[in-house]
């Protein structure tokens, strides 16, 4: 039975517009070019990077709504989609134009070595979203459209820092190990918000099984933040920094999946995002920070 969907209250805006994964992806960039010391000197990366995962965010809920299903008659994001779907499709049509504009003329075919992975991997996890013969939240499909969409993302968001930056226009510079890193977190994320569309619906339900899955995954995310910490631990490098927002956006998903019960599907789904966006530019920052600060100390003393 499809939901009505009520007057949307204004924190919704941020992801009925589908705003919360181009912003996640602006702050990854944010936190690796910190990390690295890159200085990124035009925006137009940054305005490249937010349109094309924005197309990438709103036209898989197109196809979602095309396709059917469930989700498409209860998820909030879709039913907004669906009831302005001319609408979304024609701003779609109006950003991919302006993300080709932008990679043309203003970045240059250079661009293409560096978005060469994540489109790729954007286009399979488009194609796995799609299947409508996915079902449950191990199914195959879902499975290979997490993973695809945790590498393009996770590899598209550093395209700034690869561009400008040393660490090489190759993939061994985009699958980097703090990447890796972001891959996990992005597939458990992904697999958290599933699980909790599920016990949605599925209230009342076989509630011992859920709460042992609920166990388990609260065991996984602990492992991962403990993964995070030794691997900050190990770094001298600005890539220090990056580990910390990484263990701390897990720390924030674990206190969303302990929470979830005293919170509306919708704000749940923006905040797991904001879980991710706040400490990366945390990080960002006090990467800043700290090469201000080690430069200072570096800094001959002016003798009188």
């Amino acid at each position: 039975m499809e939901q009505v969907l009520k007057r949307p209250p204004w924190w919704a805006w941020f992801s009925l517009m589908g705003l919360e994964i181009p912003s996640a992806a602006i702050a990854w960039a944010f936190a690796v070019s910190q990390s690295h010391l890159v200085v990124v000197s035009t925006p137009w990366l940054y305005q490249f990077l937010f349109v094309a995962v924005w197309c990438v965010n709103m036209l898989d809920r197109v196809l979602k709504i095309f396709r059917g299903g469930p989700a498409a008659y209860s998820d909030e994001c879709l039913l907004f989609a669906k009831k302005h779907c001319f609408v979304i499709s024609l701003l779609i049509v109006v950003a991919a134009v302006t993300g080709l504009w932008i990679m043309f003329f203003q970045l240059g075919v250079v661009i293409f070595q560096f978005a060469l992975l994540p489109g790729i991997c954007s286009l399979l996890f488009l194609y796995f979203s799609s299947n409508p013969h996915k079902k449950g939240s191990l199914s195959s499909g879902f499975v290979m459209a997490s993973f695809f969409a945790a590498v393009s993302f996770s590899t598209g968001a550093g395209i700034p820092a690869y561009f400008y930056g040393t660490m090489g226009g190759g993939w061994g510079g985009q699958l980097s190990t703090p990447t890796w890193y972001l891959v996990a977190l992005v597939i458990l994320s992904m697999f958290s918000r599933k699980r909790w569309n599920e016990e949605e619906e599925e209230d009342g339900q076989d509630s011992a099984a859920r709460d042992m899955v609920s166990l388990v995954w609260m065991g996984v995310i602990v492992i991962y933040v403990v993964f995070c910490l030794a691997a900050a631990a190990r770094e001298y490098t600005g890539d220090a920094w990056i580990y910390y927002g990484l263990a701390m956006a897990g720390v924030f998903m674990f206190v969303l999946d302990r929470l979830k019960k005293n919170m509306p599907p919708l704000l749940l789904y923006t905040l797991s995002w904001v879980a991710l966006i706040f400490p990366l530019l945390l990080s960002g920052i006090l990467a800043q920070r700290s090469e201000e600060h080690t430069s200072e100390l570096q800094s001959p003393v002016p003798i009188s």
